[in-house]
């Protein structure tokens, strides 16, 4: 029961993140802004869906009531803001 507690509030943390994410894909994101990244905006947008997607699935996974497959959301989730990092800390030269 309290697993489930914990992930709910993980998948709306996602999907708030994903949210932020698509709505301020032109403007910044904390300390980065188009300025440092040429490509920002495709990439605030593809991690805003795919976190987005992610979410979704989570919530199925949850209502499947296995706790082992919750395991999945958390690295695919894990994994996509791993490479959101990378890619957003990229300098054009």
């Amino acid at each position: 029961m309290t697993l489930k507690v914990f992930m709910i509030i993980y998948l709306i943390v996602l999907l708030t993140t994903a949210y932020y994410l698509w709505y301020n894909r032109t403007d910044h994101f904390l300390i980065f802004n188009r300025k440092n990244n040429a490509n920002f905006r495709s990439i605030m947008s593809w991690t805003a869906v795919i976190l987005f997607l992610e979410s979704v699935i989570g919530f199925f996974i949850l209502l499947l009531g296995n706790r082992y497959l919750n395991l999945i959301t958390l690295i695919l989730s894990s994994v996509t803001i791993f490479i959101f990092s990378i890619l957003i800390n990229q300098k054009d030269y």
